[in-house]
């Protein structure tokens, strides 16, 4: 038996055999994956997860279509009588939680077997801007390295949602997180 546990998302899992993580780790993605910890039942000790270590893991697991049929991806048209509606609220415009800094300091995210690297724009402690285009395979959840004096300082983000071009990210990291505090702290050092 298996245990599965994401500390930035707060989810833990019990009691799962070998099918049901590999089942689960099929629907993470890359970034996802790095923030997965595991523990077996019988060593009772908690590890990150490493995909050499626990190969069992990485299968193609419920990935084959066998003779299943190609799944519906549009509502057919007796489908738009159903019992539901998107309401879509007027946008409201709130007030900064955090000054940003407008500094060039060398950026980079890294994910997928691939690395983009480029520099900030602005920073906070809510969010960067990148000076140039996020790729597009850079989704989920990602470790942003900002490289300060030949000091590097690792925070968890995500895409900012519905931008037209993709260059801002949200923090993601938790408050208590040593890895955020060293970055407020770099960034209260700019400000002075």
């Amino acid at each position: 038996m298996w245990a599965l546990n994401n500390a930035l998302k707060g989810w833990t899992l019990y009691g799962l055999n070998e099918r049901e993580v590999q089942l689960i780790f099929n629907s993470l993605s890359a970034s996802e994956l790095r923030l997965i910890s595991v523990c077996h039942l019988t060593e009772k000790k908690w590890i990150p997860f490493d995909p050499s270590t626990h190969a069992i893991f990485i299968s193609d697991t419920a990935k084959t279509k066998n003779h299943f049929p190609e799944p519906v991806t549009q509502l057919l048209e007796h489908d738009a009588d159903a019992s539901y509606f998107i309401v879509k609220p007027k946008k409201t415009i709130l007030p900064r939680l955090h000054h940003r800094i407008d500094l060039e300091i060398d950026a980079s995210i890294e994910g997928q077997n691939k690395k983009f690297d480029s520099q900030t724009v602005d920073l906070s402690e809510g969010g960067i801007y990148f000076k140039d285009v996020i790729p597009d395979w850079v989704s989920g959840y990602f470790i942003v390295t900002i490289s300060y004096k030949n000091i590097n300082y690792q925070i968890m983000c995500a895409l900012v949602e519905d931008q037209k071009v993709k260059h801002r990210v949200q923090v993601m990291s938790e408050e208590n997180d040593l890895h955020y505090i060293n970055y407020k702290n770099l960034l209260d050092q700019l400000r002075k």
